[in-house]
Protein backbone atom coordinates (compact mmCIF):
# COMPACT_ATOMS: atom_id res chain seq x y z
CA UNK A 1 0.00 0.00 0.00
CA UNK A 2 2.79 2.42 0.92
CA UNK A 3 4.66 1.50 -2.45
CA UNK A 4 1.54 2.57 -4.22
CA UNK A 5 1.66 5.75 -3.06
CA UNK A 6 5.08 6.16 -3.33
CA UNK A 7 5.30 5.52 -6.86
CA UNK A 8 2.12 7.82 -7.25
CA UNK A 9 3.84 10.54 -5.52
CA UNK A 10 7.08 9.95 -8.10
CA UNK A 11 4.89 9.61 -10.95
CA UNK A 12 3.33 12.91 -10.25
CA UNK A 13 6.90 15.12 -9.49
CA UNK A 14 7.95 13.52 -12.77
CA UNK A 15 4.69 14.89 -14.59
CA UNK A 16 4.75 17.77 -12.77
CA UNK A 17 8.26 18.24 -13.44
CA UNK A 18 8.02 17.80 -17.22
CA UNK A 19 5.11 20.65 -17.67
CA UNK A 20 6.42 23.34 -15.50
CA UNK A 21 10.34 22.80 -15.63
CA UNK A 22 12.32 23.33 -19.07
CA UNK A 23 13.82 20.16 -19.07
CA UNK A 24 17.78 20.85 -21.00
CA UNK A 25 17.91 17.24 -21.84
CA UNK A 26 16.20 13.67 -21.24
CA UNK A 27 17.68 10.60 -21.86
CA UNK A 28 17.19 6.51 -20.59
CA UNK A 29 19.77 3.96 -19.88
CA UNK A 30 20.71 0.85 -18.61
CA UNK A 31 23.82 -0.91 -16.72
CA UNK A 32 24.62 -4.37 -16.01
CA UNK A 33 27.01 -5.96 -14.09
CA UNK A 34 28.05 -7.85 -10.69
CA UNK A 35 28.32 -7.40 -7.36
CA UNK A 36 26.77 -8.83 -4.13
CA UNK A 37 23.63 -8.73 -2.21
CA UNK A 38 22.60 -9.69 1.62
CA UNK A 39 19.42 -9.38 3.66
CA UNK A 40 19.05 -11.56 6.81
CA UNK A 41 21.65 -13.80 5.16
CA UNK A 42 24.72 -14.07 4.07
CA UNK A 43 25.95 -11.93 1.07
CA UNK A 44 25.90 -13.58 -2.20
CA UNK A 45 27.30 -13.01 -5.56
CA UNK A 46 25.09 -11.30 -7.55
CA UNK A 47 23.89 -10.16 -11.41
CA UNK A 48 23.13 -6.67 -10.92
CA UNK A 49 21.40 -4.28 -13.53
CA UNK A 50 19.07 -1.34 -13.62
CA UNK A 51 16.98 0.59 -16.32
CA UNK A 52 16.76 4.67 -15.70
CA UNK A 53 15.40 7.47 -16.89
CA UNK A 54 17.32 11.09 -16.27
CA UNK A 55 15.97 14.13 -16.45
CA UNK A 56 18.53 17.38 -16.52
CA UNK A 57 15.90 20.30 -15.53
CA UNK A 58 18.64 23.33 -16.98
CA UNK A 59 18.69 25.32 -13.31
CA UNK A 60 21.77 23.77 -12.15
CA UNK A 61 24.92 23.12 -14.62
CA UNK A 62 25.47 19.41 -14.31
CA UNK A 63 23.25 18.16 -12.01
CA UNK A 64 20.25 15.85 -13.31
CA UNK A 65 17.23 13.63 -11.92
CA UNK A 66 17.58 10.27 -12.50
CA UNK A 67 14.34 7.38 -11.66
CA UNK A 68 15.61 3.96 -11.91
CA UNK A 69 14.15 0.53 -11.76
CA UNK A 70 17.00 -2.11 -9.66
CA UNK A 71 17.30 -6.10 -10.10
CA UNK A 72 19.89 -8.23 -8.41
CA UNK A 73 19.53 -11.45 -8.33
CA UNK A 74 21.56 -14.31 -7.25
CA UNK A 75 24.84 -15.00 -9.75
CA UNK A 76 23.95 -18.46 -10.26
CA UNK A 77 20.33 -17.84 -11.43
CA UNK A 78 22.36 -16.68 -15.15
CA UNK A 79 24.06 -19.73 -15.62
CA UNK A 80 22.78 -22.28 -17.39
CA UNK A 81 22.51 -26.28 -16.07
CA UNK A 82 21.88 -24.48 -12.58
CA UNK A 83 19.37 -27.24 -10.68
CA UNK A 84 18.18 -24.71 -7.90
CA UNK A 85 14.40 -24.07 -7.34
CA UNK A 86 15.35 -20.41 -5.31
CA UNK A 87 17.24 -17.44 -6.50
CA UNK A 88 17.45 -15.06 -3.76
CA UNK A 89 17.05 -11.71 -5.62
CA UNK A 90 16.66 -7.82 -4.91
CA UNK A 91 14.64 -5.41 -6.62
CA UNK A 92 13.41 -2.09 -6.21
CA UNK A 93 13.45 1.68 -7.41
CA UNK A 94 15.48 4.73 -6.91
CA UNK A 95 15.55 8.10 -7.01
CA UNK A 96 19.22 10.22 -6.72
CA UNK A 97 20.44 13.25 -7.88
CA UNK A 98 23.18 12.62 -10.53
CA UNK A 99 26.32 15.23 -10.87
CA UNK A 100 28.50 15.20 -13.59
CA UNK A 101 32.23 16.81 -14.99
CA UNK A 102 33.70 16.83 -17.75
CA UNK A 103 37.53 15.92 -17.53
CA UNK A 104 38.26 16.52 -21.55
CA UNK A 105 35.45 16.99 -23.99
CA UNK A 106 35.31 13.08 -24.45
CA UNK A 107 35.95 12.27 -20.81
CA UNK A 108 33.76 12.30 -17.47
CA UNK A 109 32.97 10.82 -14.34
CA UNK A 110 29.65 11.16 -12.60
CA UNK A 111 28.64 10.50 -8.73
CA UNK A 112 25.01 10.17 -7.70
CA UNK A 113 23.50 10.35 -4.21
CA UNK A 114 19.72 9.32 -3.56
CA UNK A 115 16.65 7.29 -2.29
CA UNK A 116 16.12 3.54 -2.67
CA UNK A 117 12.83 1.07 -1.71
CA UNK A 118 14.32 -2.33 -1.92
CA UNK A 119 11.63 -5.38 -2.07
CA UNK A 120 13.77 -8.17 0.06
CA UNK A 121 13.14 -11.93 -1.38
CA UNK A 122 16.98 -13.03 -0.45
CA UNK A 123 14.83 -15.59 1.40
CA UNK A 124 12.24 -18.16 -0.08
CA UNK A 125 9.64 -16.50 3.03
CA UNK A 126 11.03 -12.99 2.68
CA UNK A 127 8.50 -10.46 1.18
CA UNK A 128 9.40 -7.11 2.82
CA UNK A 129 9.93 -3.88 1.40
CA UNK A 130 12.59 -1.66 2.45
CA UNK A 131 14.05 2.15 2.50
CA UNK A 132 17.67 4.05 2.08
CA UNK A 133 20.04 5.54 0.26
CA UNK A 134 22.48 4.52 -2.40
CA UNK A 135 25.61 6.29 -3.51
CA UNK A 136 26.84 5.71 -6.86
CA UNK A 137 30.21 6.95 -8.99
CA UNK A 138 30.65 6.20 -12.70
CA UNK A 139 33.50 6.97 -15.21
CA UNK A 140 33.60 6.83 -18.77
CA UNK A 141 33.71 8.21 -22.47
CA UNK A 142 31.45 10.59 -23.88
CA UNK A 143 30.62 9.85 -27.40
CA UNK A 144 28.34 12.84 -28.41
CA UNK A 145 31.67 14.95 -29.47
CA UNK A 146 29.85 17.88 -28.27
CA UNK A 147 27.04 17.46 -29.75
CA UNK A 148 23.31 17.66 -28.40
CA UNK A 149 22.37 14.09 -28.56
CA UNK A 150 24.05 10.74 -28.45
CA UNK A 151 25.82 7.95 -26.25
CA UNK A 152 27.34 8.05 -23.20
CA UNK A 153 29.24 4.43 -22.07
CA UNK A 154 31.34 4.52 -18.42
CA UNK A 155 31.95 1.59 -15.80
CA UNK A 156 30.81 2.28 -12.67
CA UNK A 157 29.59 1.29 -8.93
CA UNK A 158 26.54 1.57 -6.73
CA UNK A 159 25.96 0.51 -3.25
CA UNK A 160 22.72 0.13 -1.76
CA UNK A 161 21.47 0.21 1.93
CA UNK A 162 18.31 -0.06 3.76
CA UNK A 163 17.10 0.77 7.17
CA UNK A 164 14.85 -0.70 7.98
CA UNK A 165 12.86 -4.30 8.55
CA UNK A 166 15.34 -6.90 6.74
CA UNK A 167 17.92 -4.82 6.07
CA UNK A 168 18.83 -5.52 2.50
CA UNK A 169 21.68 -4.44 0.52
CA UNK A 170 23.58 -4.19 -2.79
CA UNK A 171 26.92 -3.64 -3.99
CA UNK A 172 27.64 -3.89 -7.66
CA UNK A 173 30.39 -3.33 -10.56
CA UNK A 174 28.80 -2.75 -13.77
CA UNK A 175 28.88 -1.76 -17.44
CA UNK A 176 26.55 1.27 -18.48
CA UNK A 177 24.81 3.02 -21.43
CA UNK A 178 23.08 6.09 -21.83
CA UNK A 179 21.23 7.89 -24.55
CA UNK A 180 21.04 11.26 -24.25
CA UNK A 181 17.83 13.21 -26.02
CA UNK A 182 17.96 17.02 -26.44
CA UNK A 183 14.51 18.61 -25.72
CA UNK A 184 15.97 21.98 -24.66
CA UNK A 185 16.52 25.06 -27.19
Amino acid sequence: MKNKYLLRILYFVILLSSKSLPQESLSIGTYLGGGVISGNTASKGSFSSSLFVEVDPGFFKDLSARLSFLFNTDFNSILPNTIKRYFPFLKGFGLKAITSQSIEPNLFVEEGLGLIALNDRTISGTNEWDYGINFSIAGGFDLRNLKNKGFKISAGTEYGLTFFNTLPSYFSVHLQVQYIFKIGY
